[in-house]
């Protein structure tokens, strides 16, 4: 992914996050889960940064929104700790983070933290949107 193309993700978000009045850590990941920009809008809990990130990381890695990943962590919690002993302890299994796909192949994540999961999660499909549209994509 573009460093271009992640900030345009970003940018996305940091309106949505605007908008609905919510401080939040926003992370956008390649699709090996490093992260390619972040950003923490101001009152925002230096925790989220962490929160962020593993949420993006978690969804990048499967392939899954991270709202899948809490109900896979509740249902079968070994998979839970493999992926997150595979990430390094890179992994948060909580509603927030969104797959970024092209023609069908991810390219990465976004994930947002500090509003609840819900907010966190519709921050992050505003970003994710710049993808699925091809706005502002080289």
């Amino acid at each position: 992914m573009k460093t271009a193309e992640a900030q345009a993700i970003l940018a996305a978000c940091r309106d949505e996050a605007n908008k609905m009045g919510k401080p939040v850590t926003i992370v956008v990941v390649d699709s090996s889960g490093a992260p390619v920009v972040l950003e923490r809008l101001d009152g925002t809990a230096p925790m989220t940064t962490m929160i962020a990130e593993g949420k993006a990381a978690g969804s990048a890695f499967t392939g899954r929104d991270s709202a899948l990943l809490k109900m896979m962590a509740d249902n079968v919690p070994a998979i839970a700790a493999a992926v997150g002993a595979r990430l390094g302890g890179r992994f948060v299994a909580v509603q927030g983070a969104v797959v970024l796909k092209k023609a069908g192949i991810v390219v990465g994540a976004v994930g947002v933290s500090g509003a609840t999961s819900e907010e966190d999660e519709q921050i992050a499909k505003a970003g994710a949107a710049v993808v699925a549209n091809g706005e502002g994509i080289a």
